[in-house]
């Protein structure tokens, strides 16, 4: 059976555990943060200190992926970082995903002048909202409507795929999560709502 990683993007942790994912969790986060993971239902396979996520600590990753796991990320970490998790997932026989937003999910803004994010290259799927900026060829893109909520639709889709529907079978599930305002949904709100 396949596995979900969620590295350093506790949002889409959240959203995907909350549709009944078995999610691990590896990132840094403060102790409020760890304990909202924890309340939804996350695994913290790796919690570090809150601060700068490094090269050791993603090594722990490469010992954790198996072929046929997905590794799924955010636009929070630096390229470099992004890319030597992909290396590891993809060596592994990993799947990566990458939720990208326009002004990154860590809060940071790319003005005309900031170089184009080099994300592309590493992601098997690039899930994105219409205002995200990168660089590279992806396997798969799904671009989102305006209005979307990425952390949702990315949660929804790692439950889709870990289960073993297409994308294009899970669109429809992943547009009724992304529909949601306010905290994510629940499974049965999304399912049966």
């Amino acid at each position: 059976m396949s596995r979900i990683y969620v590295l350093q993007a506790p949002g889409i942790a959240v959203a995907a555990a909350r549709m009944k994912a078995d999610v691990n969790f590896l990132g840094a986060v403060d102790e409020r943060t760890a304990d909202w993971l924890s309340d939804n239902h996350v695994f913290l396979r790796e919690r570090w200190m809150p601060g700068e996520v490094t090269v050791k600590q993603l090594q722990r990753l490469y010992h954790r992926l198996f072929p046929g796991d997905m590794l799924v990320m955010d636009g929070s970490l630096p390229d470099e970082l992004i890319a030597k998790a992909a290396s590891y997932a993809r060596e592994l026989g990993a799947k990566v995903i990458i939720g990208l937003k326009g002004t990154g999910i860590s809060g940071r803004t790319f003005s005309e002048a900031d170089a184009l994010m080099a994300v592309g290259d590493f992601a098997d799927i690039l899930v994105h909202t219409p205002d995200a900026r990168w660089s590279g060829n992806p396997g798969t893109i799904v671009a989102l409507e305006s209005g979307d909520n990425l952390e949702a639709w990315v949660g929804a889709m790692a439950l889709c795929l870990m289960n073993g529907l297409s994308l294009e079978r899970s669109r429809s599930f992943c547009e009724r999560a992304a529909a949601f305002e306010g905290e994510f949904p629940w499974y049965d709100e999304v399912a049966y709502g």
